[in-house]
């Protein structure tokens, strides 16, 4: 059943780009596919790497769009700059790098793991380019004020009706992708907390369930905060039962922080803290090993909230101090893939130090090239945004509220990105359309146009018409 889904995907794909315009077909499919498509069931293809729920949607919504390209031109998005080109160019290239670097075989008493060639250097470039991918669409795309209404729209949309698996979830067990694929993804405990239940449904860990949910939240807030409508408050304080409901500390303290700060302050200020707070996540590595990091501190106070979640941070910062010693023995290109990064007991091949932030599997697998580059492109829209923020003339418009909303979603994956590795391609079409926006005002282009974009009569009202 679940291979079956996966294939025919496309299909469904086709029908949306059929039934849909450009913008509402890529957000629907992207974000449809990687909330319901089966995880960890994977397609290889020799020489590629395998298509699933991350990349099946990317790709095949690229090829139906570009097969569109010359039959029916969509505006083009303004300029990028070579600065954002190069961290691209860095982004793809260094994989290939630190395979090429790192051709020697690794044997550590039974443990034997293989060295790296120009074919796996090749074939993680070709997954790098999938990765950044719908970033590369969102800004071409989504690049202007409807583009990223819809982004916020159907990203609450979807989580609003996500949220009736949750509830079944939380009162039945986390069994949905049993019942429906036949298979549970992750170890069952991870879904059990505070003497219940949290959801998982088809998602690869209750963290991502729970990372997204706030994303949906703060752009609820965003939506009631623009366009004032009297039924944004409802679902505004529906999305936060919701959040609640899934139990993830991580995800409640930064809503927790970052919610009022989109509800209550200005928008130039909201994307001036998002901006800061991207800032001090992308530089985590230098600072973690610094005085003004008090790591004890934060592991001594959440123990003092919960002494269960505190042995959890304590027990991440130990991995993470392991697997950065273990990085910095190859600091530029790092590692590569095949687990060479990671360390492992060389009796029986266990896993020593268990890796759970992005952060330090990017700079074990690819160095700081690889690291810096993933987020920083991750992070270049907020940059930009602020940057084009503060050459606008003082006083509202319209379109701040919804751009800083995104922008503070971006921060706040960013940060999550630190313990967890909850990166999605949610967010990277989040921060594409974020880019695309952010450089049409840094531009001048306040007006929200991107030309004609009707959409086929729907023989009745589709769920794109709730909120």
């Amino acid at each position: 059943m679940a291979s079956l889904v996966l294939l025919t995907w496309p299909v469904v794909m086709m029908w949306m780009f059929t039934r849909y315009d450009r913008q509402q077909a890529l957000i629907l499919s992207l974000v449809a596919g990687y909330l319901l498509l089966p995880p960890l069931i994977t397609f290889f293809v020799p020489g590629i790497p395998g298509f699933d729920k991350h990349t099946t949607p990317t790709v095949v919504a690229a090829l139906l769009l570009a097969s569109r390209r010359l039959s029916d031109p969509f505006p083009s998005p303004p300029p990028m700059g070579w600065p954002l080109k190069l961290l691209l160019a860095i982004f793809i290239v260094t994989p290939l790098l630190t395979d090429l670097l790192n051709g020697d075989v690794l044997i550590e008493g039974n443990t034997f793991r293989p060295g790296l060639t120009v074919v796996s250097g090749v074939k993680e470039v070709f997954r790098a380019c999938i990765e950044v991918l719908p970033l590369l669409l969102g800004y071409r795309y989504l690049h202007d004020h409807r583009g990223a209404r819809l982004v916020c729209r159907y990203i609450v949309l979807a989580m609003l009706w996500y949220s009736i698996p949750m509830l079944i979830e939380i009162r039945m067990s986390p069994q949905i992708n049993v019942w429906v694929y036949g298979y549970f993804q992750h170890d069952f405990i991870q879904t059990i907390r505070y003497g219940g239940y949290r959801p998982i449904v088809f998602l690869e860990h209750p963290l991502w369930v729970a990372s997204i949910t706030a994303i949906a939240l703060v752009f609820a807030v965003g939506l009631a905060r623009s366009e004032k409508r009297p039924r944004a408050r409802l679902v505004v304080a529906y999305l936060v039962f919701a959040l609640f409901i899934c139990k993830s500390a991580g995800a409640l303290i930064l809503s927790a922080f970052f919610i009022p700060l989109v509800a209550l302050c200005s928008p130039r200020r909201v994307v001036l803290v998002a901006t800061v707070a991207v800032s001090v996540a992308t530089l985590y590595p230098v600072l973690r090993s610094s005085p003004f990091m008090p790591l004890q501190e934060i592991v001594d106070m959440a123990k003092s909230v919960s002494p269960e979640r505190g042995r959890s941070l304590e027990f991440r910062l130990m991995n993470e101090e392991q697997l950065l010693e273990r990085a910095m023995e190859k600091p530029l290109l790092g590692w590569g893939g095949s687990g060479r990064s990671l360390i492992v007991d060389p009796y029986d091949g266990d896993l020593v130090a268990i890796p759970d932030g992005l952060w330090v599997i990017y700079l074990g697998s690819r160095g700081m090239l690889g690291y810096l580059s993933a987020f920083l492109l991750l992070g270049a829209p907020v940059f930009l945004l602020y940057r084009a923020m503060s050459r606008q003339p003082p006083g509202p418009a319209p379109e701040h509220a919804l751009l800083g909303a995104m922008a503070v979603a971006v921060a706040m994956n960013i940060i999550d990105l630190i313990p967890n590795a909850t990166l999605t391609p949610i967010t990277w079409l989040i921060a594409g359309s974020l880019l695309g926006n952010a450089a049409r005002v840094l531009a001048g282009n306040a007006a929200p146009s991107a030309g004609p974009q009707t959409a086929p009569e729907a023989s009745k009202p589709g769920l794109a018409t709730i909120l």
